[in-house]
């Protein structure tokens, strides 16, 4: 397998990824690279997981000209939560680049903030298709110096029904750029887009098996009306923390959710019926530990990549193998290990079987689940409560100034501080639960460099 450096990435890109551990690149990468470093256009098959947005990304960072402060590159993404979770990785990537500017624009975040960040607009620029039409038709938004367009997931774009919209996008764009293109399936609409958008692609492909190699997949065999029952055997014996159960409707994750918060867990919903606002919070909770489980459904976890997240419970069978196999490709990260329980009704049984691509590890009964082994967990509470803080980067502040409010005003430890997530115009700190009162108050009636702030428990 060729490392990092055989890929002729760039010095301080090589530095990064070594400061990141990046330690060998995945088979997507080694094989999209090369090619996109040429200028070639380049279609790939690959999921979430296999490494895909460091294959363009890497790409991109190292071909953008830092002194043009003009939009060279586009993302586009189908939702919110994959637009945030690019722009994440992306200035990750970026960090020993300077004078590099990297903007997510959405749906449900501050059109006005984001025109005026225009002003010295960004290098790299990550958009959902219905926010970038927008700018485009209010006239703020200026792709003529773009030289590269990344089209990612583009069977959720198309299968969102955004097709026109990114006719428009590309309408706007020069006709002289390199396109890139990645699904997760190649259904004959792909074909389409590419065959219209991409001038003599290259196609790579990641290995087909999404599912990492130290991901342990169980089936349990239960009759429709088990399923309740079964979960509540399930998470009972197993450490739940960072958990996601998968259902196919949003009233089914309403209504499992409403279930096992009324078993005194901490439990939230994901799916697309909630307002933005809602769902960036939940993500939020369930990042930094303090909401254990969470109940989604497939288009809200699109993007979903979180280190934390451990155990895939499939509560429903999706209706096709390439679902289920992104939903489980989302454990078992970065060479950790991981388990995807799967609950299966005599026919849905009948439908995994015939999935070449899935080999159950373990079979299960509804009664194994008390078999010796399953260690009953009665107390699972969380272990992280979440402070909002009503100030962020816009007011200057930055983790470490948080960090050291906590330490002078509430006199607890650095050890005990959980995740820190500074946005715009707010921030989120994660702390002790059995402290969070006594933290609330005093950093309440004390300053966050110099300033106070309002500052709540999030619910």
């Amino acid at each position: 397998m060729p490392s990092f450096n055989d890929l002729k990435l760039s010095p301080a890109l090589l530095q990064v990824l070594q400061e990141l551990s990046f330690k060998t690149p995945t088979p997507i990468q080694v094989a999209a690279i090369p090619l996109l470093l040429q200028g070639k256009d380049v279609a790939g098959q690959a999921e979430t997981g296999s490494g895909k947005t460091a294959a363009f990304g890497l790409s991109l960072l190292q071909q953008i000209n830092p002194e043009l402060q003009q939009v060279q590159a586009l993302i586009i993404v189908p939702t919110r939560e994959l637009a945030l979770q690019v722009r994440h990785e992306l200035k990750q990537f970026a960090r020993q680049l300077p004078q590099l500017k990297i903007s997510a624009f959405y749906g449900g975040h501050s059109f006005s903030q984001e025109r005026a960040s225009l002003a010295h607009p960004p290098q790299v620029l990550v958009g959902t298709p219905g926010r970038l039409t927008d700018h485009l038709f209010r006239k703020t938004l200026d792709l003529s110096s773009a030289r590269q367009l990344v089209l990612d997931e583009a069977d959720k774009l198309l299968e969102m029904g955004f097709e026109e919209e990114i006719d428009k996008i590309m309408q706007n764009l020069p006709r002289e750029r390199q396109t890139i293109l990645f699904s997760a399936t190649i259904p004959d609409d792909v074909k389409a887009l590419i065959a219209n958008s991409l001038k003599n692609p290259e196609f790579v492909k990641a290995s087909a098996n999404s599912i990492p190699d130290k991901v342990k997949l169980v089936g349990i065999k239960v009759e429709h009306n088990e399923r309740q029952e079964a979960i509540n055997k399930l998470l009972q014996g197993i450490n739940y923390n960072g958990t996601v159960i998968f259902c196919n409707t949003r009233a089914a994750s309403d209504s499992l959710a409403s279930h096992l918060q009324a078993l005194g867990m901490a439990v939230k919903t994901l799916h697309g019926g909630m307002e933005q606002a809602d769902r960036d919070k939940t993500m939020t909770l369930f990042r930094n530990g303090t909401t254990q489980v969470l109940v989604a459904t497939d288009l809200a976890a699109r993007g979903l990549d979180i280190a934390a997240l451990k155990t895939i419970i499939h509560y429903e069978l999706p209706d096709d193998v390439a679902a289920y196999m992104h939903r489980s490709g989302r454990t078992g990260r970065a060479g950790k290990s991981g388990i995807v329980y799967t609950l299966l009704s005599q026919r849905d049984e009948s439908k995994i079987r015939e999935w070449q691509e899935v080999q159950m590890d373990e079979w299960l009964s509804l009664a194994g689940l008390n078999k010796p082994g399953i260690k009953a967990k009665t107390e699972q509470t969380a272990d992280f409560a979440t402070l909002h803080i009503n100030g962020g980067r816009k007011d200057k502040i930055s983790p470490r100034d948080i960090v050291g409010a906590l330490i002078a005003e509430a006199s607890i430890k650095a050890d005990q501080i959980g995740k820190i997530e500074v946005q715009d115009r707010s921030s989120f700190v994660a702390v002790p639960a059995a402290l969070s009162a006594t933290i609330l108050s005093k950093l309440s009636e004390g300053k966050i460099k110099g300033r106070k702030y309002k500052i709540h428990l999030v619910k």
